[in-house]
């Protein structure tokens, strides 16, 4: 029985090694991997960033970003090509009217995730900013993705460096 025991044991240890011995998935693999695309679900600034009203935002999803900021869906496709789309809020006159593509591109040492940022376009010509925004990868994996954006605002009231930590969560399409 002891013998049978050990023998069973021996081999539930050698089918688990041989199943964790594979490459873990890449940062790109994962991005791409979610076909439904990537929504925000918590962003938030540090230090705390004061709009033009005066008003201070922590939290970004109340307050900083419009209501139909708040259900975009970003898809990473290979060969750097991502699309976002403006999901079903979509406000006449105020940000994303249609779904518009972009590019992205991980940095070989998997830090920094370089990609159009919704959030950020052209309020005049109703575009997205097509230059890639420099992302510092806190995380990501298949059930999240954070990532931080530092800049240097010179527009707002209380001028300075700031830095918004975006949170994605895999869409939920409808």
């Amino acid at each position: 029985m002891k013998r049978t025991f050990c023998a069973l044991f021996a081999a539930a240890v050698l089918v688990l090694s041989f199943a964790s011995c594979g490459e873990p998935k890449s940062y790109a693999e994962i991005l791409i991997e979610q076909t439904d695309g990537w929504s925000l679900s918590a962003a938030t600034s540090n230090p705390t960033y004061i709009m033009y009203s005066g008003a201070p935002v922590d939290n970004l999803m109340e307050g900083y970003l419009a209501a139909c900021e708040l259900d975009d869906i970003i898809t990473f496709k290979e060969g750097g090509i991502m699309t976002i789309d403006p999901g079903t809020n979509i406000a006449e006159g105020f940000g994303y009217q249609g779904v518009v593509s972009g590019t992205w591109n991980i940095s070989p040492d998997q830090t920094t995730l370089n990609m159009q940022l919704p959030i950020f376009y052209d309020a005049t010509d109703m575009m997205y900013d097509q230059t890639p925004e420099s992302c510092k990868i806190i995380s990501i994996t298949s059930k999240e993705m954070v990532l931080e954006y530092s800049f240097n605002d010179n527009e707002s009231p209380a001028k300075g460096e700031y830095t918004f930590t975006f949170t994605y969560a895999p869409a939920k399409r409808k």
